[in-house]
């Protein structure tokens, strides 16, 4: 799973914790709901990919966790 799939993953599980739909996001996000389907089906809000050759190059990785998980972790 490349870090585009693998951030969508994690935003679809953390809506589905909340009990969000794409719509309500949308909404708290000013965006309309046909943007955010675009953002989640990976047509649009991908990262660079000389971003993730920078990170690939000093041995990094993206990773989406709750902010909940920095605070108690």
């Amino acid at each position: 799973m490349d870090t585009d799939d693998l951030i969508r993953q994690r935003i679809r599980a953390r809506m589905q914790e909340r009990g969000l739909t794409q719509a309500e996001l949308a909404r708290q996000l000013g965006i309309k709901p046909p943007s955010l389907a675009q953002i989640l089906s990976g047509r649009r809000g991908k990262v660079p990919e000389s971003l993730l050759a920078v990170l690939n190059a000093l041995a990094l990785r993206v990773d989406v966790r709750p902010i909940e998980e920095e605070r108690h972790g």
